[in-house]
């Protein structure tokens, strides 16, 4: 059966994505307020809570959603030994509507990549409805790239012992040229005792944009923007692309 973020993907994702940290984390915190109470940040898309966390953290008034249970459901957990209290809830970026106006939206670590062509004016729309006037929308998208290797059968990638148990991933990739979509099935299995006791499939596609391309279009939806490189922002020698995007004046 297939599911998006489900169990096993969760416990995987936990191991080395859990908490943002670094450059990452520092270049995001740099647009938040915090003398300021009132000061509203919005993450869509905020998976298991590696950067909403530690807003929270830092005293900053956040709010978050996202399409897999499991992950919120890491989120909570990781939330209430760390006696904080977050707001989630379980909603698709793409039918968000909320009676407030946010100074802060950030959709980090490419996440908004995962939307097929026909849901990004959609939900940009919805991201520009909740904007604050003044307020700015954080994002990052993933770039086409040279390369690209498919698989078209199975293919172990790896195997993560947690706690006693050993998690082995699998994998297959196509490439859609026309929608420019990466498009990866996973597949998960949980093995104890030398027993597979649990599968997990997940399909996992990725919008790839060509330069210029991610640019006209949120144009085209009523922002204007600037576009920042972080040096270092995954860890030494990483770097990655965010799109600080405003409303445009007219």
């Amino acid at each position: 059966m297939n599911s998006y973020y489900g169990e096993l993907c969760t416990k995987l994702y936990e191991v080395d994505k859990s908490i943002a940290a670094g450059k990452e984390l520092e270049f995001y915190l740099s647009y938040a307020d915090r003398d300021n109470s009132t000061f509203r940040v919005l993450e869509p898309m905020c998976g298991n809570g590696r950067m909403l966390i530690p807003f929270m953290l830092n005293g900053i008034q956040i709010e978050g959603f996202d399409i897999s249970e499991d992950m919120l459901k890491a989120c909570r957990e990781k939330s209430e030994r760390l006696n904080l209290m977050p707001h989630l809830t379980l909603q698709k970026i793409e039918e968000f509507v909320s009676p407030h106006r946010y100074d802060l939206i950030m959709i980090p670590f490419g996440s908004f990549s995962l939307l097929p062509t026909d849901l990004v004016g959609p939900s940009l729309a919805n991201m520009k409805a909740v904007l604050a006037d003044q307020g700015k929308l954080l994002l990052t998208t993933m770039m086409k790239y040279d390369g690209i290797v498919e698989i078209p059968e199975w293919k172990e990638t790896g195997r993560t012992e947690i706690d006693g148990e050993c998690i082995v991933t699998y994998r297959k990739v196509q490439y859609d040229m026309e929608q420019s979509m990466l498009l990866t099935q996973l597949k998960y299995e949980l093995v104890v005792n030398g027993q597979v006791v649990q599968t997990e499939l997940m399909d996992f596609p990725l919008r790839l944009y060509n330069d210029g391309e991610f640019e006209a279009l949120l144009e085209e939806n009523g922002f204007q923007y600037v576009l920042h490189q972080v040096k270092d922002g995954y860890g030494e020698g990483t770097r990655f692309h965010v799109f600080e995007c405003s409303l445009t004046r007219a």
